[in-house]
């Protein structure tokens, strides 16, 4: 059965989508953190919900409305996301007020907004959405775990739509943290990132984007999703691996038109992607991402976006560029990310 991206709804670094300027330029952050370019959150959420809500949960709300509101539809028939990290700033607020306060008296509001499944479960309330609500927790697989889920739901026909996400933020002390372990790289912006990969580190990002997937095609589709697929620890090579992935669904290498992948500027993470570009994919548009949104967990649910968008407009973006190839029109895309060389995960798009 197919499955059609008929809605998508996104708060990132570089803004949020849909927006008639939505990468018409890149965001230039030159040190610390690339965080989100908010929206006024009254326009999606009651503002007397908003007093009690974090940032990690206006983010996935108002996105997950703002897909909806694209796909034109008020309640979705199941609902999953996926998440790294979870509500970082409420979880150390209930850590701190337990230590501060000795284990007495303690505030639940932290605890509460401080689970995982949070965003899913304000998104069910708002929309009254009452079926299936899953949420995944799997490193920077999470979103593919998710995306598969979702995936196999609408192939056994019990659902016809679902609303799908990816939520990631970034606090100022988790940043300050990783930060201690050598996780960033410092005073090197997302624009000279690619510039500066022979060094070990990244950079923080976050972000929210929701996407309305159908087992119907409409004439708003984005794209189609063909296949996805998560390995982890690679049997045999990447290139080896990349070919059977996509000989799984009766394509080959010469079919992809765009491979989209996760580099993120870590000498120690980045090698793995040497030779996709230098050998299976050398006939290939290739394109980067990270640089618009930053690392975070779930920064594939952006990868996404980008996808979809380039698929819909037939339009790359320069400033994605690492290397072109001749084609009138782009028809297959492959998203392929990693950390660590342990969850490869690999997703293939196609024009509808």
């Amino acid at each position: 059965m197919s499955v059609f991206i008929n809605g998508i709804g996104a708060i990132s670094p570089q803004g949020c989508f849909p927006s008639i300027n939505f990468l018409d330029e890149i965001h230039r952050f030159d040190a610390g953190p690339m965080t989100v370019a908010a929206p006024k959150y009254r326009d999606f959420i009651n503002p007397v919900l908003l007093r009690r809500m974090n940032k990690f949960i206006r983010m996935g709300l108002a996105s997950a409305i703002m897909c909806l509101n694209d796909a034109r539809v008020e309640t979705p028939e199941a609902i999953i996301t996926a998440t790294g990290l979870g509500s970082v700033e409420d979880t150390d607020k209930f850590l701190d007020n337990l230590t501060n306060d000795q284990e007495k008296l303690l505030n639940p509001t932290p605890f509460i907004q401080s689970t995982h499944n949070v965003v899913a479960a304000r998104v069910a309330i708002h929309t009254g959405c009452h079926d299936y609500n899953m949420t995944y927790v799997h490193k920077n697989a999470a979103f593919e775990q998710a995306l598969l889920d979702a995936v196999l739901k609408l192939n056994t026909g019990k659902y016809s739509s679902i609303l799908l996400g990816a939520s990631d933020e970034i606090t100022q002390a988790n940043y300050d943290l990783k930060k201690q372990l050598n996780y960033w790289k410092q005073n090197i912006g997302n624009l000279e990132l690619f510039d500066n990969r022979n060094s070990p580190g990244t950079i923080a990002g976050e972000g929210s984007v929701f996407f309305y997937l159908s087992a119907e095609k409409v004439n708003e589709s984005y794209a189609e999703i063909i296949t996805t697929k998560t390995v982890y620890k690679l049997s045999a090579g990447v290139d080896e691996t990349i070919t059977d992935f996509l000989a799984s669904a009766h394509l080959a290498p010469a079919d992809i038109d765009l491979v989209l992948l996760g580099i993120n500027g870590n000498v120690e993470e980045d090698y793995v992607y040497d030779s996709c570009m230098n050998q299976v994919f050398k006939n290939s548009h290739i394109a980067w991402y990270k640089h618009l949104c930053g690392e975070y967990e779930t920064a594939s649910g952006f990868a996404l976006l980008l996808a979809a968008q380039i698929l819909k407009t037939q339009h790359i973006p320069e400033f994605i560029k690492l290397q072109s190839a001749p084609t009138n029109a782009v028809k297959n895309i492959l998203i392929y990310q990693q950390r660590n060389n342990l969850n490869h995960c690999f997703t293939v798009l196609s024009r509808c």
